[in-house]
């Protein structure tokens, strides 16, 4: 998966040739890293599961790729127990490596082939065998409830002991927030939420949304859980916004959950040496990868 916020970077490093000479490499890569897993077979170990983290750029084709181990450690940088977990992992050569390749074609097919194409081969390569790659996981969730995550940060409304900004039914009333019009105009303004009783309490904030007395979440009929389809004999609108109905029933559907957790992996490697580039820190890129929940 590619990281979607894009910026690009020129990184100068210099390196010393063995002829004492200093030279520059150039390296105009994106920094928007892709992730695949590589199982290898060993002798007497089973099979293997690495990570493979890697970036390619066109004219010319190169690649920068980092190979870690997949372990319970490494694992748990793809959805950290707390925004801002670390970790380093020592570059060996052999379960860490890091390496720089350029190809005689588009090496985007090759890298995590299991077959490679035909046509596209490796012309140079270069690795290092020391150094070590730091790992820094944050995220951001968001229950996509048209609510901006930073207006929600400070409350649980509706006292379930789900933080606002994680709850996509923000008063408890089993219709998703995001059906109740907190944001009618997609402006970030929510001075205009739907209020349909208007008593200065917006829908998605109100769990008596048609202040008629019963509460929403019981103005479910047919108990499914989509009190939109809740409409009484004679009506234009659902039982929860019409104050003229006010039956009550029983909550047959208790609507779970959701919301999503944006992961981004920020790599860094310090003191590689590749023979023709050495560089005490080489920001390497970063990953994304988006969680549901």
């Amino acid at each position: 998966m590619r990281n979607w916020l894009c910026f690009f970077s020129v990184l100068l490093l210099t390196t010393a040739c063995d002829d004492g000479d200093v030279i520059d490499i150039r390296l105009d890569f994106d920094k928007e890293l892709s992730l695949c897993e590589i199982q290898t077979a060993n002798q007497g170990s089973g099979i293997t599961s690495s990570f493979l983290f890697y970036d390619t750029r066109e004219d010319p084709f190169e690649s920068l790729t980092l190979l870690i181990p997949r372990t319970t450690a490494t694992e748990a940088m793809f959805n950290p127990a707390a925004s801002g977990d670390t970790q380093t992992i020592t570059i060996d050569g052999t379960n860490v490596q890091f390496h720089y390749r350029a190809y005689n074609g588009d090496p985007n097919a090759l890298i995590c082939a299991v077959i490679p194409p035909a046509g596209v081969a490796v012309t140079n390569s270069y690795s290092s065998s020391s150094g070590s790659a730091q790992f820094i996981s944050t995220f951001q969730d968001d229950d996509n409830d048209g609510v901006p995550t930073a207006l929600e940060f400070d409350g649980d409304s509706d006292g379930d002991g789900i933080p606002n900004y994680k709850d996509n039914d923000d008063d408890g009333d089993n219709v998703p927030t995001i059906n109740e019009k907190p944001d009618p105009n997609n402006d970030g303004d929510l001075t205009d939420a739907q209020d349909t009783d208007g008593d200065t309490i917006p829908d998605y904030l109100d769990n008596d949304d048609d202040g008629d007395g019963t509460l929403t979440i019981n103005e479910d009929e047919n108990g499914n859980g989509n009190l939109f389809d809740d409409i009484a004999t004679g009506a234009s609108s659902a039982r929860f916004l019409d104050a003229i109905f006010a039956n009550s029933y029983a909550v047959q559907t208790n609507n779970t959950n959701q919301f999503q957790r944006i992961v981004t992996i920020t790599i860094t490697l310090n003191n590689i040496d590749i023979s023709i580039l050495s560089a005490d820190s080489l920001a390497l890129g970063t990953y994304e990868t988006t969680l549901s929940f």
